[in-house]
């Protein structure tokens, strides 16, 4: 059964936060002209009402492009923050009342703010730039002297560019503080490796990547050996390092595009697309050996086992699709596989690999046995 198209979907879509802004801003603007187009009525305004009346429309078709796409892009938030700055200049040239072009040019200072949450640094140079000229034009159509329509001109000017200054500082310190909270969410706090859920964000496409490429998927888990016996020996402390390191062993061994992960305790795990289940193979014994060779001052020796599973990418990508699941669910099978045949590794004598049944090849039985205490 077919779901909805894309275009049902995008109106079942919910509102960027953004966009609601500006079709606020927008909706809002239409609103305030239809007041005026009371106030002209009433012989308060000097314009015709047909006039503001246009005026409101056209605010108005600018809050319903907004509220139709539900989600701007930067070009169409940039375009409906020019065509703002545009309304308002003109609303000020056509109504020829002080309070309302003050009004008009004090408005234009919120384009550029608004303007922070779609464009950020140099890119909202050009925008601040039209709403500052826009000022300039109100100003100079303000019936005032020379002296005080500089007066004007420079208390506007710097009305604008004040907010975009101090807001603009404060969003990228907080876009920063964002930043930083999806890193620690994506990612282990101690080895700094993936975690689970960065897993699962990298996971789609890294499969569709492969699928591409007919490669197949693989998933190399390894195990610290006797990792129990380092904690109860030699200290929690000292386990921790261990992990660390055989994070850094890994992480330093595999390719660009691999993702390695901590999936939990002393369980690691590289996650990545390869020609064959040869390849595989022979990825997860040049990562024993790593491990095994790495020496660091003050810590044990340290080995893993390692338990391998493999799958063609676009096999993945279907059971991804026909199962309803995500690409974390599809690879949280995968490593249950790759579980098992970690248990053959533990089983064999540790510090060795074992494949999962369907990988290619004879089980590897490269590596001397590990101590045979804890896990």
């Amino acid at each position: 059964m077919r779901g909805p198209g894309p275009r049902l979907r995008a109106l079942a879509a919910p509102y960027d936060w953004r966009t609601a802004l500006v079709v606020a801003m927008n909706a809002g603007a239409a609103a305030e002209v239809l007041v005026a187009v009371g106030l002209a009525r009433a012989g308060v305004l000097a314009v015709p009402p047909p006039t503001l009346l246009a005026v409101a429309g056209t605010w108005a078709l600018l809050a319903l492009w907004g509220a139709v796409r539900r989600r701007l892009t930067e070009g169409e938030a940039l375009a409906q923050l020019c065509g703002a700055t545009g309304m308002l200049v003109v609303e000020a040239v056509l109504v020829r009342d002080p309070t309302w072009q003050w009004v008009c040019a004090v408005v234009l200072s919120l384009v550029p703010v608004t303007g922070i949450v779609f464009r950020r640094g140099p890119r909202l140079a050009p925008l601040t730039a039209v709403v500052v000229a826009g000022q300039v034009v109100i100003a100079f159509h303000r019936d005032e002297g020379a002296a005080l329509g500089l007066f004007s001109v420079s208390a506007l000017v710097l009305a604008s560019l004040v907010p975009v200054v101090i807001i603009g500082v404060l969003a990228r310190a907080v876009r920063a503080m964002q930043a930083e909270t999806a890193l620690q969410a994506r990612t282990d706090v101690l080895t700094g490796l993936l975690n689970r859920r960065g897993m699962g964000e990298a996971a789609g496409a890294l499969l569709s990547g492969a699928a591409r490429r007919a490669e197949v998927v693989g998933v190399v888990l390894a195990d610290v050996d006797g990792f129990k016996a380092v904690n109860d020996t030699w200290g929690h402390a000292v386990g921790d390092e261990v992990l660390v390191a055989t994070a850094s062993a890994l992480r330093e061994d595999v390719r660009a595009g691999d993702l390695v992960v901590r999936l939990g305790g002393e369980e690691l795990a590289v996650i990545g697309a390869w020609k064959d289940d040869h390849a595989v193979a022979a990825a997860a014994e040049r990562l024993r050996a790593a491990v095994e060779q790495q020496r660091a001052p003050g810590l044990p020796p340290v080995t893993v086992s390692i338990g391998t599973a493999t799958a063609p990418a676009g096999e993945v990508a279907g059971a991804e699709e026909t199962e309803g699941g995500s690409a974390s669910d599809v690879l949280s099978r995968l490593i249950d596989r790759a579980d098992q045949a970690l248990y053959e590794a533990k089983r064999a004598g540790r510090n060795c690999v074992r494949h999962s049944s369907g990988a290619a090849g004879a089980p590897s039985q490269r590596g001397a046995p590990g101590p045979r205490i804890g896990a």
